[in-house]
């Protein structure tokens, strides 16, 4: 399929930023996503500020926060016979560590680095992938209380990180209704051309419940407007990129446990992070694999 013109894009990137609203809206002053009360969510805070400043938790103990933000000063098209990715699209994980446990680790695979480090250690790049920006925000132990709804994310790092970039794409976890398959990924978002790629890739990885091996089946969904994890919201965080638009993966947990070798602890999940063989390799690999073909397609214009 032919790209798209990088002038095309950034044009319409232009015109999108145009109409945003400012950083300090985002970030909760006025009539924010922000103010909204955790009630209506069933979380403990309304918001990342309420949890960062209420004494209950501390970081370094309960919680961490990690990310990268690059400068972006310039994006250039030198009219060449055929146009190269616009390499902006940030990989986040709002719910990341004991929260929606594998989050991370995916976070960092994606985002081109090796799903390792903790602490003050950083992650080592992966070789033969772009690294791209990343946030993520872990809980350091398994803490139902520690999750903020991504439409109330008012973490400046997550802030800079998304507005920093034309796309993203962000990770949960959920946990499956009775009778639902158990393997399932949910696309969901307002980039729709983005959530289609996604599926394309999806269904070109094998990931599909139609697997010739049972244990292999995965149920991949895009979300209609009315589904409850639509991810469209456009105070929802991975939303609040440059062009107002991005895409939210929800994986069930049996997908992320079969990912890893060992899944009970974060030192675990690290260690063993696509590390297997057999169906784990297929699983860590083929959902990593999709997720960078598909933003690459996307990148392009395609």
């Amino acid at each position: 399929m032919k790209s798209t013109s990088r002038r095309t894009v950034l044009t319409s990137v232009a015109a999108a930023a145009a109409a945003m609203p400012l950083l300090n809206d985002l970030a909760g002053n006025g009539s924010t996503a922000a103010a909204a009360t955790a009630a209506a969510t069933g979380d403990r805070f309304a918001s990342n500020s309420e949890l960062y400043n209420s004494g209950s938790f501390q970081e370094g103990v309960h919680w961490m926060r990690r990310f990268r933000c690059t400068p972006r000063t310039e994006l250039l098209d030198n009219a060449g016979p055929t146009s190269v990715p616009v390499r902006s699209t940030a990989v986040i994980a709002p719910h990341g560590g004991g929260i929606e446990a594998g989050t991370s680790e995916l976070c960092l695979a994606l985002a081109g680095y090796q799903p390792a480090g903790a602490g003050d250690a950083l992650p080592a790049p992966l070789g033969g992938v772009p690294q791209r920006d990343y946030w993520m925000f872990e809980a350091l132990a398994s803490s139902g209380e520690l999750h903020v709804t991504s439409t109330h994310c008012d973490d400046p790092a997550a802030l800079a990180v998304c507005g920093n970039n034309l796309y993203a794409v962000s990770l949960h976890g959920f946990a499956p209704k009775a009778g639902q398959p158990a393997k399932q990924i949910l696309v969901g978002g307002r980039d729709q051309r983005l959530m289609r790629n996604l599926a394309w890739a999806f269904e070109k990885y094998g990931f599909t419940p139609s697997a010739t091996d049972p244990e292999l089946a995965v149920t991949v969904t895009v979300s209609g407007t009315d589904a409850s994890l639509d991810g469209d919201d456009p105070a929802n965080i991975v939303n609040r990129t440059r062009t107002g638009a991005g895409a939210q993966l929800e994986l069930s947990t049996a997908l992320r446990e079969a990912m890893f070798g060992a899944f009970g602890s974060a030192a675990d999940r690290r260690r063993t992070a696509g590390a297997g063989e057999g169906n784990q390799a297929h699983f860590w690999n083929g959902f990593v694999g999709a997720v960078r073909e598909a933003v690459d397609r996307h990148e392009l214009g395609r």
